[in-house]
């Protein structure tokens, strides 16, 4: 329960009570004006004197004028909220000396004998009073001196008549004066109730909002030191991705691959349950923007088909990717085909049997992606849950096989992102329908060759006397990558740097057939830079593909150069797709792209 009366208020409360008055004045002025100008003119006819008359009205409307000027000087005093008590003691003075004036009134112009303008007055004068308890009970001692000054005089007149019926309607203002006073405090108990509880809200709302802004920061402060971090932590990832890619060929005991495919496994795992946590970081701490071009939809699914459709056979599954060819969007081709890869992802891991598929249509402006599947399906009450962080459908005590929960939180994000629509068709145990609405781009891009489907296939392929320039400043990955492209049977040349390179190059008096970079090197130098700089050496353009964990390095950024881009940690699958294409491109075979 709050304690309305507090011996001394504080200052915000002396403010708003004092606020409030000077808030009510202008009517109370006005009120004064009217009722003194009222009162004059119906005496005049009744039995007063004029001159008392007069008099009477020039010092009220002198009076209240006097109070318009000096509550316009408070709206104006800049330090008014420092000079509460000075204010404060103008205000009720002035209220005092206007309830006196009233009071006189009663005095001098109560005429008992006639009945009529008495009755006038004692009507005029209680609905005054009765107004007061209305302006000037948010400050208590104000309108007890006031109403008092205006009723305690017209009481003792009323009294003074003498006559029975006089000495009654005396008493009876004394109650009407008593029971205004118990009402004005009520009111008054009832202001500073309801100040209290504003500044309780307020100090509430802002203790609130302290805290919603001091974990808002700590959990941005984790997001960007994810986001900021995350070239770093791919590394070690990239390398152990590519090592353990390199062991699983080199394994013939069937007892030892059965290990090294766990080990495999388990790395992918980690790199799947890595990748969203970097990419909900990258989404939360506004790090990740996205970048709008126009660009073929069926580049994007040919990627996806790529890494997608070996899993599915795997399962027993057909997947199947629709024919997109010289449709193009407006998108972020990377953040889109991360909502796509999501979808497939989840379509692929939650269908035991039947079918997935990747599917385009062009619907007036907008081009409609589907991924469709025939697997468990999701129950209509938790369509909405999916989009939860952390939020798994199916996956009881299966530990994280099934991942984090985060895959269609990152896609939620995304959409919201990119302003694309996502919509879901689902019934349990009949599969599901993920749909996107992406803008379709202005033109249609007139493709080389028509795009078709590429499978990447992952057994022991012959890329013997492709020669391969890689280029890294970290010896761990450059070690990693030459274990892996040995096993290939490639001729592997490692540099650091150009001028490594350069040298590599003399030193095997061959020019390379294929240049793996990263994108940031040593001394601030880009990874496309080096690579011009080795084409510039050897006189031709040379096929190359770079490597970052920096998803803010767009696909556009260095396809204008004609290179390619892939992100850390890479699929072994991904670079082998990528020598193959060189590989026969160098046969004169001719083929589309991959990787």
């Amino acid at each position: 329960m709050i304690r309305l009366f507090s011996p001394a208020p504080d200052d915000r409360i002396r403010h708003l009570q004092i606020e409030t008055l000077f808030k009510h004045a202008p009517t109370i002025y006005a009120a004064n004006y009217l009722n003194s100008c009222l009162i004059v003119l119906v005496m005049w006819h009744g039995g007063v004197d004029y001159v008392t008359l007069g008099f009477w009205l020039f010092a009220m409307l002198s009076l209240v004028t006097s109070r318009v000027v000096f509550t316009r000087r408070y709206w104006m005093d800049p330090q008014r909220d420092v000079r509460l008590d000075y204010w404060l003691r103008l205000f009720t003075s002035t209220t005092i000396l206007s309830g006196l004036m009233w009071g006189l009134a009663g005095i001098l112009f109560y005429v008992p004998e006639n009945g009529t303008y008495g009755a006038f007055l004692l009507v005029v004068l209680l609905g005054i009073g009765a107004g007061a308890t209305t302006f000037l009970s948010p400050h208590l001692p104000t309108f007890i001196s006031y109403f008092s000054a205006l009723m305690v005089p017209l009481i003792v007149r009323v009294f003074m008549v003498g006559d029975l019926p006089n000495m009654i309607l005396s008493g009876m203002m004394v109650i009407y004066l008593m029971v205004f006073i118990l009402l004005a405090r009520n009111v008054n108990e009832i202001y500073l109730e309801s100040i209290l509880l504003r500044f309780d809200n307020l100090e509430l709302v802002d203790k609130l909002t302290q805290d919603k802004e001091t974990a808002e920061k700590a959990n941005l402060a984790k997001s960007k030191f994810l986001a900021a971090a995350s070239h770093d932590l791919r590394q070690p990832l990239h390398a152990l991705t590519l090592l353990s890619g390199a062991l699983v060929e080199r394994t013939e005991s069937e007892e030892n691959r059965n290990i090294v495919e766990k080990i495999r496994a388990a790395v992918l795992a980690l790199e799947n349950l890595f990748n969203a946590l970097l990419d909900i970081s990258k989404l939360d701490s506004g790090v990740m923007q996205p970048c709008i071009e126009e660009f073929a939809i069926s580049k994007v699914f040919q990627r996806i088909d790529n890494d997608h459709r070996p899993e599915a056979e795997l399962k027993g599954l057909v997947f199947k990717t629709g024919d997109c060819a010289n449709i193009t969007v407006l998108s972020d081709s990377i953040l889109l085909e991360r909502m796509l890869r999501n979808f497939v992802t989840n379509a692929v891991r939650y269908t035991e049997t039947g079918s997935v598929s990747l599917e385009c249509h062009e619907t007036g402006k907008y081009v409609n992606i589907i991924v469709r599947d025939t697997g468990i399906g999701i129950p209509q009450e938790m369509q909405e849950k999916i989009f939860d962080e952390y939020f798994q459908l199916d996956n009881k005590g299966e530990g994280r096989s099934k991942g984090l929960g985060l895959g269609l939180a990152i896609v939620a994000r995304i959409a919201r992102m990119l302003n694309h629509e996502v919509l879901l068709k689902s019934t349990a145990g009949h599969g599901s329908v993920f749909r996107v609405r992406v803008p379709r781009g202005e033109g249609q891009v007139a493709l080389a060759e028509k795009a078709r489907q590429t499978e990447i296939v992952v057994q022991h392929q012959d890329l013997q006397d492709l020669k391969v320039l890689l280029i890294d400043d970290e010896l761990a990955f450059l070690d990693a990558l030459n274990v892996l492209l040995s096993g290939w049977n490639c001729e592997v040349m490692l540099a650091g740097s150009v001028e490594e390179a350069r040298i590599a190059m003399w030193s095997h008096d061959v020019e390379p057939d294929a240049i793996i970079a990263d994108y940031r090197l040593r001394d601030n130098v880009g990874g496309p830079d080096a690579i011009k700089a080795i084409e510039a050496i050897v006189g031709h353009k040379v096929p190359a593909i770079l490597i970052t964990g920096d998803l803010e390095v767009t696909a556009s950024q260095v396809e204008q150069d004609g290179y390619r881009i892939l992100y850390k940690p890479v699929q072994p699958a991904r670079l082998r797709a990528f020598l193959k294409h060189v590989q026969r491109q160098k046969m004169g075979v001719e083929t589309t792209g991959v990787a």
